[in-house]
C-alpha cells in the first residue's frame, strides 16, 4: 500500500475521530475548529509514519483504517491528560490527569504518568506473546481484543468511578467491544501489533456509536451542566451524521474486503 492511499486512509479516520468530537461536545463548548483539525492531524502523522516507515505494506486498508484510528486516539488521551493545560472549572470529571488528591498539575509529573499510560499500552502488548502459537486466529483475537478491554476498563473505571461511581455495566463495555474488535480483526491479520490496535480502534468506535452517539439527549459526564450553553449546536450538530456515518459506511466496506 502506498504512502498517499495510507494517508487518505488515516485522513477518513481522522475524520471519524473529528466528527464524533465535534458532535458530542459542541452544544457544551460550541464548534471548536483547533480541536477538529488536531483529530485530523493526529491521525494524518499516524498513517504518514506507518507508511513512511512501510510498518503496514502487508495489512488491509481495514487493519489500517482502524490501526490509525487507535494511535489518532491514543495521542488524543495523550495530549488532554498529560500535556495540555486548561481551566477546569466546567467539568464534572476532570480533562487533565488526576488522583485521589485532585488534578495533577506538576508538568513533569504529568509527563511521567503519560509515558506509564503508553507504556502499560505496550506492556500489554509484550503480554499478548506469551499466548500459545496453536491457539487458533479468531481466539487470539477474542483475547488480546478482551485483555485491552480489560486494561482500558480498569483505567476507567480509575478516571471516573472516583467522581461517578463504580458501574459494572460500564466496566463490562470495554472488554466486551474489544473481544468483538479483536475477533472481527483476526480475520484480516495475523500480526500481533495491528491485531491490538484494530482491537482498540473497533473498541472505541462501537462504545462511542451505541452509547454516546445513538442515545437520545446524552450529555458527556465530564461536563458539569447537563444543558451545555450553546444550545444552537443541538440543531446545527445534525450536518455532522451524515460524514460520520460515511465514515461507518467506510468501516463495513474495508470489512467485506477480507485480505
Amino acid at each position: 500500500m502506498c504512502i498517499a492511499i495510507t494517508i487518505i486512509i488515516g485522513l477518513a479516520a481522522g475524520l471519524h475521530a473529528a466528527l464524533y468530537g465535534a458532535y458530542k461536545d459542541s452544544p457544551h463548548e460550541s464548534f471548536l475548529l483547533r480541536r477538529f483539525v488536531r483529530e485530523l492531524v493526529f491521525a494524518v502523522t499516524a498513517a504518514a509514519t506507518l507508511g513512511a516507515l512501510g510498518l503496514c505494506s502487508d495489512q488491509s486498508p481495514f487493519i489500517v483504517y482502524l490501526s490509525v484510528f487507535a494511535l489518532a486516539r491514543i495521542a488524543t488521551e495523550f495530549w488532554k491528560l498529560f500535556l495540555r493545560v486548561e481551566p477546569q472549572q466546567d467539568y464534572r470529571i476532570p480533562t487533565q490527569i488526576h488522583w485521589v488528591r485532585g488534578v495533577v498539575h506538576n508538568p513533569v509529573l504529568r509527563l511521567l504518568l503519560g509515558f506509564g499510560f503508553v507504556g502499560s499500552i505496550y506492556g500489554c502488548y509484550r503480554l499478548f506473546h506469551f499466548l500459545p502459537d496453536w491457539l487458533p486466529g479468531p481466539v487470539v483475537g477474542l483475547i488480546v481484543g478482551a485483555g485491552i478491554g480489560l486494561a482500558e476498563a480498569i483505567a476507567g473505571a480509575y478516571k471516573d468511578g472516583a467522581i461517578e461511581g463504580f458501574s459494572f455495566r460500564k466496566f463490562l463495555k470495554s472488554p466486551t467491544f474489544g473481544a468483538l474488535g479483536g475477533l472481527i480483526a483476526s480475520l484480516h491479520t495475523t500480526s500481533l501489533s495491528f491485531l491490538l490496535l484494530a482491537a482498540i480502534g473497533s473498541m472505541r468506535m462501537f462504545n462511542e456509536l451505541l452509547f454516546k452517539m445513538i442515545v437520545k439527549n446524552y450529555t458527556p459526564g465530564k461536563f458539569k451542566a447537563l444543558i451545555g450553553p450553546h444550545q444552537e449546536w443541538l440543531r446545527l450538530r445534525r450536518y455532522f451524521l451524515a460524514p460520520y456515518a460515511a465514515t461507518w459506511l467506510l468501516y463495513l466496506a474495508f470489512f467485506v474486503r477480507l485480505g
